[in-house]
């Protein structure tokens, strides 16, 4: 008696599924936090020897704003999975950027479908650190 391969291929696809979707709920999901001590550890690896003039975390931890000493931008650091991702935002971007909801949400626009946009909550206090960091870099670009 042969195994009919219309009846193994999709029977082996569902077993590999349930396997993985067991192991996703015994995991959990995996968030990198972003912290100022996490943020710091990753920069010093991310970017060895640069000096960071200011960094604000958003509200809810899920991204930060990094303005460097020597003129090379800002940069966007989010989790993505149990790693922080660094993104360099370019002048284009940062033209883009608006605020939103009372003055305490920056919205920044990303490149489309697969990187959607940010929105950066922010404290009253962190507020007037954004607006340094993105009127500066709008100044020193044009």
């Amino acid at each position: 008696m042969a195994l009919n391969p219309l009846i193994l291929l999709p029977a082996a696809a569902l077993a590999v599924l349930i396997v993985i979707l067991f192991i996703r709920l015994v995991a959990g999901r995996r968030d990198a936090d972003l912290t100022p001590g996490t943020l710091t550890v990753f920069l010093r690896d991310q970017e060895p020897g640069e000096n960071i003039i200011r960094s604000v975390i958003s509200g809810d931890g899920k991204y930060a704003l990094v303005q460097w000493q020597n003129g090379k931008g800002i940069g966007l650091v989010r989790s993505f999975g149990d790693k922080l991702v660094l993104q360099m935002l370019g002048s284009g971007i940062l033209d883009k950027c608006d605020w939103r909801s009372d003055n305490t949400l920056l919205h920044i626009p990303r490149q489309g479908f697969a990187f959607p946009s940010v929105k950066f909550a922010c404290e009253e206090e962190d507020r007037a650190a954004l607006e340094a960091m993105l009127n500066g870099e709008n100044d020193a670009s044009a």
